[in-house]
């Protein structure tokens, strides 16, 4: 199979290596980069020790970026992309080296797993909310199969929060005020309430004006309004043991985005293209002003979530960790996929009413040891989930009030190993790790679509059995650099779709997506710990992989899943840091993919046929991170500077050709200052202040698009990004 080399990527990895074994040079005494820690294979670890492409954030990083959701960190790691789901602006898609799910669904498993402190959120439903006291933010980029229970096919996020503390009373309160009228408020109170026991407690309130101002009846589109409150219990039970409780409640009345018409209406070809009107809000630029034809109200989420960790340190070398949650979702969820067309009835053409009700529960027992030359990570998972959805106020074509459910319950168990050897031959420079998961999967649905072309009532019941191994070969070439091998399975459960339009297709559901990936990665320090860098190659195999099909003629929310073999994923991760001087870094990422589909059509024998793309949606061919931070004292306090650029290739939408929309390039500026540790005269805390601005450059760009709406007129919707943002944020704290 032909495929464009890879020569930028490959020349970089090479090149950079050889320099780092060349000598030093004269490095200035004393300075050297902050020693990054990770908890990726579930243990503390330096990020150089990990032989995993990861990028890790702490939290002075997120602040000064102005990351406040998962949605804002997509162009800041290479390979690594983030956008909301065309109906709801809180349900997010993650896609790591083009691996992602790109129709959200309750029943299916997101390939990129998402954690709260080792707890996993089983939906994308409500997925983009604001994290609260986030301590860091870790991106594992490629299959997460052995060390992890839940399916992790692309890789993971692992967003990790402060704990309540026995060591002192603290405080923190951040006030934000921005362009569209943005208003923020975080709270932090954390209380020693013995020697043993701590509460602390988290308040996050936000608002902030729609990024498109609707003209016509309701809301604007892309409005924020969030309330967050977070309580944390510590219990210091002994010497050894540690018990953390967190209880979490949240309320999401965001707005849905706006699906802008591209395509000029009166060259479209769609089946009743005449008896929808565009004229008014047509435009390939972004409308900054649309009209709705109905009333555009506000999303209803509301999230409960328990949480119970107990840590047991059996002795200086065996941990044992005990975590269990619950966590509840009820979402309404509102959406006119096209609201600015009007029908001959006089409004907009496809409407979305979605409710939700999506409850959870999961169980981890971990055990992670060494001895001698060896250590282990062991552990036992089950998890569960029960769903049900309800679009019977939706309408398409205004016709209203029909039958749509679904509902599914999903329940998996898992068991997981990783051990590895440090042979005591070479000074013990070789790491060889070996891993296993066995995982069963029982999936249960039962569909009611009676707006179906043909209705129908369905069921469907599947059972799935999976092992995944995994191996890497580690070693350290001198102190400061190390390179790696692996070999890393990752498997996805089947199922069928919430949506299906088919009582055929529904019945049949789709098989397990199973991927295999082959990386070589390096690691290294040099300019006397001045310079970090670190890149990997891989190549990827992916069967089975779970393609969203539209099979409902005219509405585009009748879907269903198709399965595809022998897709190629080629690629390379490049990110590199040098301290210049005394408290100026420079960072540079760069990622680069080619994605090929192993199959040129879909055919099934249920009478079904596509014409597939050529690439895997949402998987840009190149995209870069490049940021300057600088920090100095200055008077009272520190100085901070920070200034960044992002950019991503063009990507697709879509696996199949018909409905394959091409989201253009973009590039976003952002920067901030700050003026932090600033003490106060007769008060135990400091002040910082922090002046921030996204796309700086006020970039019209897409986040997604689609061209399922085509039969209705609209060949080709998009959603845009957010304009240029800016504020100030007052911080105290002690």
């Amino acid at each position: 199979m032909n495929r464009p080399n890879p020569t930028i990527p490959v020349l970089a990895a090479v090149g950079a290596a050889l320099t780092l074994g060349a000598p030093a040079g004269s490095a200035a005494e004393g300075l050297a980069l902050e020693e990054i820690l990770v908890t990726a294979q579930r243990r503390t670890q330096s990020l150089q020790d990990v032989p995993i492409s990861i990028v890790a954030m702490d939290q002075q990083v997120l602040e000064m970026r102005g990351i406040d959701e998962i949605e804002d960190i997509s162009l800041d790691i290479p390979n690594f992309t983030v956008n909301t789901f065309p109906s709801d602006s809180t349900t997010i898609r993650l896609f790591i080296r083009g691996i992602g799910q790109n129709d959200a669904q309750i029943t299916q498993d997101p390939s990129v797993a998402l954690y709260l402190d080792g707890v996993y959120i089983g939906t994308s439903v409500a997925a983009g909310f604001e994290g609260v006291d986030v301590q860091r933010i870790e991106v594992l980029r490629g299959p997460q199969g052995t060390l992890y229970g839940r399916n992790a096919t692309g890789g993971a996020v692992n967003i990790i929060t402060r704990r309540a503390s026995v060591e002192g009373v603290e405080f923190r309160q951040d006030l934000t005020v921005g362009n569209l009228d943005k208003f923020q408020s975080k709270s932090m109170l954390n209380l020693p309430l013995s020697d043993s026991v701590a509460a602390k407690v988290n308040f996050n309130y936000t608002e902030r004006d729609g990024i498109a101002k609707n003209r016509g009846p309701g809301e604007d589109f892309m409005n924020e309004d969030r309330q967050t409150v977070v309580a944390d219990l510590r219990w210091l039970a002994g010497e050894d043991v540690t018990v953390d409780y967190r209880f979490e409640r949240a309320r999401i009345n965001d707005t849905e985005p706006y699906n802008q018409v591209l395509t000029d209406p009166d060259l479209s070809t769609g089946l009743i293209a005449a008896a929808i009107n565009y004229n008014d809000d047509w435009d390939t630029d972004r409308i900054a002003k649309p009209t709705s034809q109905r009333v555009i109200p506000s999303s209803d989420q509301d999230i409960a979530a328990h949480s119970l960790w107990v840590n047991w340190q059996i002795n200086d070398t065996l941990r044992l960790e005990s975590i269990t949650a619950y966590r509840d979702l009820d979402s309404f969820s509102p959406s006119d996929f096209v609201p600015t067309g009007i029908t001959l009835a006089g409004d907009a053409p496809v409407l979305g009413r979605f409710e939700t009700d999506f409850e959870q529960w999961s169980q981890e027992l971990q055990l992670q040891g060494e001895t001698g030359n060896w250590e282990y990570v062991t552990g036992l998972f089950y998890y569960r989930d029960e769903a049900f959805q309800d679009n019977f106020l939706g309408e398409t074509l205004g016709e209203c009030c029909i039958v749509r459910t679904t509902d599914t319950e999903n329940w998996s168990a898992a068991a997981y190993t990783q051990v590895t050897w440090h042979p005591a031959w070479m000074e013990r420079r070789w790491h060889i790790t070996a891993g296993g998961r066995y995982s069963y999967d029982e999936r249960k649905s039962v569909r009611n679509n009676q707006g179906a072309i043909v209705p129908f009532i369905g069921m469907y019941d599947e059972d799935f059995t999976q092992f995944n191994p995994s191996f890497v070969v580690a070693f350290d070439v001198n102190d400061e650099m190390n390179i790696y091998a692996k070999i890393e399975t990752g498997y996805k459960a089947g199922g069928t779709s919430q949506r299906s339009a088919r009582a055929d297709l529904f019945a049949d559901g789709f098989d397990p997506e199973e991927i295999v990936s082959y990386e070589l990665g390096f690691k290294g320090e040099f300019w006397d710990g001045r310079g970090r860098y670190n890149s990997a190659l891989f190549y990827m195999e992916i069967d089975g992989l779970q393609s969203s099909i539209q099979t409902d003629p005219v509405s585009p929310g009748g879907r269903d899943f198709l399965p595809s073999d022998n897709n190629e994923v080629l690629g390379a991760e490049v990110d590199m840091n040098l301290l210049l001087a005394d408290g100026l870094t420079f960072t540079l990422s760069y990622g680069y993919l080619d994605t090929q589909l192993g199959e040129s059509a879909l055919t099934t024998d249920l009478g079904l046929s596509e014409v597939l793309s050529d690439n895997l949606p949402y998987a840009p061919d190149h995209s870069v991170y490049t940021a300057f931070d600088y920090r100095r004292a200055l008077g009272p306090g520190t100085l901070g500077v920070h200034l960044n650029y992002g950019w991503q290739d063009d990507v697709g939408t879509s696996v199949t050709d018909n409905g394959n929309f091409v989201v253009d390039s973009y590039g976003l500026l952002g920067a901030s200052v700050s003026f932090s540790e600033v003490p106060v005269p007769g008060a135990p805390g400091t002040l910082q202040l922090l002046l921030w601005g996204r796309n700086l450059l006020d970039e019209e760009y897409g986040l997604s698009g689609q061209t399922a709406l085509q039969p209705l007129g609209a060949d080709e919707t998009q959603i845009f990004g957010e304009p240029r943002t800016y504020g100030v944020t007052a911080t105290y704290a002690f």
